[in-house]
């Protein structure tokens, strides 16, 4: 199942498997899908931007995916919104949870039956844990230690109202990077020191567990045997958050970087 020589493509996500015999490790990037199924539209209120607003836009762009899979990672990429079905959550919450956007925009104006949220997350949620939990259990039979695995997002470049009262002794200012293990809990510390070190080294800012100290595909990952981090990404470090493009000369040096790091960490924890 996981030795394809294209992506594993469907309405809500792309896996993409290794490119060889050698499987070291999983990258999850479920929130920079950006598209809304029409069964999703009635509940919605229509406004275009406040939908990009919390998007982790074009993540999945930051990596170079190719590289990756020959390197022995794995790709999972979801494509729909997370205003639709937020793949961050628990399938108790994940439909339609987003009523606002976290600069206080209308999002949902009508909320599903419960018939309907069923349906939703038997369609949405559920196949990206089932992929997910496919690829590390593969993992697991082929490694005799912990399996690596990273979830990667991007957060605003300074914390918003929202997120102000999520945290109130939040810091202002935001590193370039924020790594996160639940405070320890999901991976060990020389497995998430060595990414966080690393980015310094690359002469990016990184704090460890703030102001994110992980969501819910960490802490569901955490059930197998794994090293299994958060990291998420200043979006002021490769885009416009006003105007919500990316910043080529940005991206181009972090792309490769990124991605170096990345293959460095798995092949040195690979076992």
């Amino acid at each position: 199942m996981f030795n394809l020589d294209h992506p594993l493509k469907n309405p809500i996500f792309d896996f993409y498997s290794p490119l060889g015999s050698v499987y070291r490790g999983l990258v999850s990037i479920p929130h920079s899908g950006e598209n809304i199924p029409t069964e999703f539209e009635n509940f919605l209120s229509g406004d275009l931007r406040a939908y990009k607003e919390d998007v982790d836009f074009k993540v999945n762009e930051l990596v170079d995916i190719k590289k990756l899979q020959e390197a022995g990672v794995a790709v999972l990429v979801a494509h729909v919104h997370r205003i639709c079905v937020d793949l961050n959550r628990a399938e108790s919450n994940c439909v339609l949870f987003w009523k606002d956007n976290t600069q206080g925009k209308k999002l949902v104006v009508q909320d599903p039956d419960e018939a309907q949220t069923l349906t939703f997350i038997e369609k949405y949620h559920r196949p990206y844990y089932e992929i997910l939990k496919s690829a590390l259990k593969d993992l697991e039979k082929r490694k005799k230690g912990p399996v690596s695995m990273v979830d990667l997002h991007s957060m605003p470049g300074r914390p918003t109202e929202y997120h102000m009262k999520q945290n109130p002794n939040q810091k202002l200012h935001r590193p370039d990077f924020c790594l996160s293990d639940r405070k320890g809990k999901t991976a060990t510390p020389e497995f998430i020191n060595f990414f966080r070190d690393e980015l310094i080294k690359a002469g990016h800012e990184s704090s460890l567990n703030d102001p994110y100290v992980g969501g819910h595909v960490t802490e569901y990952v955490d059930q197998f045997r794994t090293n299994n981090i958060q990291i998420e990404i200043n979006r002021s470090i490769y885009m416009d958050e006003t105007s919500k493009i990316l910043l080529p000369e940005k991206v181009t040096k972090l792309v490769p970087a990124l991605t170096d790091i990345l293959v460095r960490g798995f092949i040195k924890f690979d076992s």
